[in-house]
């Protein structure tokens, strides 16, 4: 903690729950060990700031887009030279009243014509894809769930939105049976650098390197 500016210190104790602080503080750490690896900054030269949304970014002259995400015992990370959005979630029951409220009506739809088996799995697709999007533009809660809609053409999701250009691409990775993992990038490729770790092995790997 010592290793973190006051306000993200403040941040971090504010959690009630002791995992959500673990979480938060574990992906603050990973993205500040990157910065010091790729830019060969010590931790108090790194400054970032956000913008109105609240999404942070990095404050350093060259191109450096971040995004984290954690849920369970998983911290992720996505870094790339563009805009980036990264959602990690895990596979719980769902009520289909969640995703009628949240979805669009085209993705409801879809969601409901699934199998019964089958809908669990492609409800956390939706909202993972649909995470990533949201933060990838950067508007945080301020972007309605369901004013844009995520479709599925030959196993590849598609965006399609009035709002924002739908040029981006998702990439979704298998890292654990039990969550769901999707990236939003503008690159068809994978981004240059996802780093996808679990608690116990963050726990080892930081007090060597901060």
């Amino acid at each position: 903690m010592d290793h973190l500016p006051v306000e993200k210190q403040a941040k971090v104790r504010s959690f009630r729950r002791y995992e959500d602080a673990l979480r938060t503080l574990f992906g603050e750490l990973l993205v500040r060990t990157s910065v010091m690896e790729m830019y060969q900054l010590p931790n108090d030269r790194i400054q970032f700031n956000s913008n109105c949304y609240g999404k942070p970014f990095l404050v350093h002259p060259e191109p450096f887009h971040f995004n984290i995400s954690h849920s369970g015992h998983w911290v992720v990370l996505a870094i790339d030279s563009n805009p980036i959005g990264i959602d990690i979630e895990k596979i719980q029951p769902f009520d289909l009243s969640t995703a009628e409220y949240f979805f669009s009506k085209n993705e409801y739809t879809d969601l409901i014509r699934k199998p019964p088996i089958k809908q669990l799995s492609y409800f956390y697709d939706l909202w993972t894809l649909k995470e990533s999007y949201i933060k990838y533009i950067g508007k945080g809660l301020s972007q309605d769930l369901n004013s844009f809609s995520i479709h599925c053409d030959n196993g590849v999701f598609k965006l399609t939105s009035q709002d924002e250009a739908s040029c981006v691409f998702f990439n979704q990775y298998d890292i654990d049976p039990d969550y769901k993992l999707s990236l939003c990038s503008l690159s068809q490729n994978p981004p240059s650098i996802v780093l996808i770790k679990s608690c116990d092995e963050l726990i080892k790997q930081f007090p060597a390197k901060i």
